[in-house]
């Protein structure tokens, strides 16, 4: 299990902004200076973000994002949904044929899904993954508030 550097430079970013909110909106340039993020990344991240409504932009002088709720109403979770095709420990959680070489003609999924010894592993690890993220959110990297 990877989160990206999509998420993880997604985490820094939404951070910066918590913690400057009270300043105004903050340029993707400045944010992308003060995370050493490649700024070409950083637009395509914010494109994300913005269109799930996460955070808002405002063109010309004084422009710059915004988040649209306090960070403290933005689980790591929402983040992490937002920016990944998928965040799941192994593919057969989500479709269904991640390891096995037969896959059953009739459910299009692994032959093995109803008796794998290892898919019980993989469902306890996505929930205690997801569990984990939405206890927590941007507020609390910002305060270092992160506890198992």
């Amino acid at each position: 299990m990877l989160i990206s550097t999509r998420s993880r430079y997604g985490f820094r970013a939404l951070a910066q902004l918590a913690r400057r909110h009270s300043s105004g909106p903050i340029s993707l340039s400045a944010i992308a200076e003060e995370e050493m993020i490649p700024i070409r990344y950083l637009e395509q991240i914010f494109g994300k973000l913005r269109s799930a409504g996460l955070v808002t932009g405002r063109r010309g002088p004084g422009g710059g994002y915004t988040l649209c709720r306090p960070a403290r109403e933005i689980s790591l979770l929402e983040v992490v949904e937002i920016l990944e095709k998928t965040f799941l420990p192994v593919d057969c959680l989500d479709d269904g044929n991640e390891c096995a070489t037969r896959i059953d003609p009739v459910t299009r999924t692994c032959a093995l899904q109803e008796t794998c010894v290892t898919r019980p592993l993989w469902i306890a690890m996505r929930k205690t993954y997801t569990d984990f993220l939405q206890k927590h959110t941007i507020e609390d990297l910002v305060r270092k508030r992160i506890e198992s």
